[in-house]
């Protein structure tokens, strides 16, 4: 063990007298302080704040990825290249330990400077929302909107696939199925329909949501009813609606009218003392226009998030899964570099992080039945082509789809709470499972590779 903290120690060592860390010090403290104040939010204190959250910690991580994947790489391939790692080889050190101490030492560094960064948002959080520069609305709005952590709870559907699949079985009797659309596009279709109506309110409707009671209710707190729609009004004009809330089968305990216009997430603060223990609360829409429909998000247009932590937990935890994230980045870069020399390392590595981002297209690209088909085009059995790409996709994103893990930056910066299960996953997937793999690999190749030879 006292080897690798060794050679963690010398691969820290180096990176300060390059003077790598002041360098990136420089970036991130500009991009930090720097950010918030060059791009514009909606005008709003809880713009700001949103802003402060996600471009800074988003481009903090994206900085420190693109450093550490080149600092991972140029680690072991520039020894290599110089044939400084000879006097390490030469001793009695295993490649694991070498692999494990260059590793550790990027990760010693980018933890100490994401811990920074991490310290500097928070303190400029606290300054730009101190009391002096913010009203009692706006602290209000940021306690219980934005620098709190709560859990959504979405609404209970009804059940849309047995209606569903009956409306598809019909139009098949009927062939009325255009031929160029395959039964499950087409149920996927008709059940997205479905959906939408059971979130769309037509003018002068009502409609019920029902949502089953927050558990471990604190009630001396607020419940965070969230909304997001739009309208059938091309002009954006202010619908106006009565939000009503009741238990299930009890009185009403709030009720609200008011014009609101579409777009944007909108919130009531709902009493959390007058919800029950336990069973279900109903909230209620009236739509009071005549000639306006109203139409929610099916996927997030309604939410009720119950308080259930701090802020600055959410804060950790965030901070917490980008450092894992590079601690595999770190592993990538040093596997690359103990394979490749320094440019062929960094342009695999760059590629392998492109694919990773991609993973979401790949596993869309996976479950299309076809690939290389024009709309224009005859529709046409799968080709050989199409099923070699087809399951190079599936292949593809079995591997890199664990990789996606969780966003973390948009919950943070809207007040949604950061499951710890959320964050052990990350740890377990990608801070053992594919690291343990790197370091089996970048092992086994370092063991295997000729470093210690006389010069020609």
């Amino acid at each position: 063990m006292s080897r690798i903290f060794a050679i963690a120690f010398i691969a820290l060592r180096s990176s300060i007298r390059s003077r790598i860390v002041l360098l990136l010090l420089a970036i991130l403290l500009l991009v930090v302080i720097g950010l918030p104040l060059t791009v514009r939010s909606d005008g709003t204190m809880a713009g700001h704040v949103q802003i402060v959250l996600g471009y800074t910690l988003g481009s903090v991580f994206v900085i420190l990825a693109l450093a550490i994947v080149w600092a991972g790489c140029a680690a072991v391939s520039t020894e290599v290249q110089g044939r400084q790692l000879q006097l390490v080889v030469t001793k009695p050190v295993h490649a694991a330990q070498i692999w494990l101490g260059k590793w550790l030492g990027l990760l010693i560094l980018n933890g100490v400077l994401l811990a920074l960064a991490g310290a500097v948002i928070y303190g400029l959080l606290l300054w730009t929302t101190r009391d002096s520069v913010t009203t009692a609305t706006d602290r209000i709005a940021l306690r219980e909107e934005l620098l709190v952590a709560r859990r959504p709870i979405d609404p209970t559907l009804p059940d849309i696939d047995t209606p569903a699949r009956a409306r598809l079985e019909e139009l098949q009797r009927q062939q009325a199925l255009p031929p160029d659309v395959s039964p499950t596009l087409a149920f996927d279709s008709i059940r997205h329909t479905m959906l939408a109506d059971y979130f769309t309110v037509r003018p002068g409707a009502k409609r019920e949501w029902i949502f089953d009671a927050p558990p471990g209710l604190n009630r001396k707190s607020s419940i965070l009813f969230r909304m997001r729609f739009n309208s059938s009004d091309v002009g954006f004009s202010p619908v106006d609606g009565v939000w009503r809330v009741r238990c299930e089968n009890g009185p009403e305990v709030f009720m609200k009218r008011d014009a609101r216009v579409p777009g944007g997430t909108q919130t009531l603060l709902i009493p959390a003392g007058s919800l029950p223990a336990d069973g279900r609360v109903i909230v209620e829409y009236q739509n009071l226009n005549g000639s306006i429909t109203v139409l929610f998000d099916p996927e997030n247009g309604i939410q009720l998030l119950a308080h259930a932590g701090t802020f600055e937990g959410n804060l950790l935890r965030t901070l917490l899964v980008i450092f894992v994230r590079l601690a595999f980045l770190a592993a990538l870069g040093v596997t690359a570099g103990s394979l490749f020399s320094m440019p062929v390392a960094a342009f695999v590595s760059l590629c392998l992080l492109l694919l990773i981002q991609l993973g979401g297209y790949m596993q869309t690209a996976a479950n299309e039945d076809l690939v290389f088909q024009s709309h224009h085009d005859a529709p046409h059995p799968p080709t050989a082509r199409d099923i070699f790409y087809r399951r190079l996709f599936k292949a593809m994103n079995v591997v890199v789809g664990p990789l996606q893990g969780p966003d973390t930056l948009e919950p943070l910066s809207s007040g949604v709470m950061i499951n710890v299960s959320s964050v052990a996953r990350v740890f377990a997937v990608q801070g053992l499972l594919y690291t343990g793999v790197l370091l089996v690999v970048g092992s086994w190749i370092l063991s295997r590779r000729e470093v210690a030879l006389p010069s020609d």
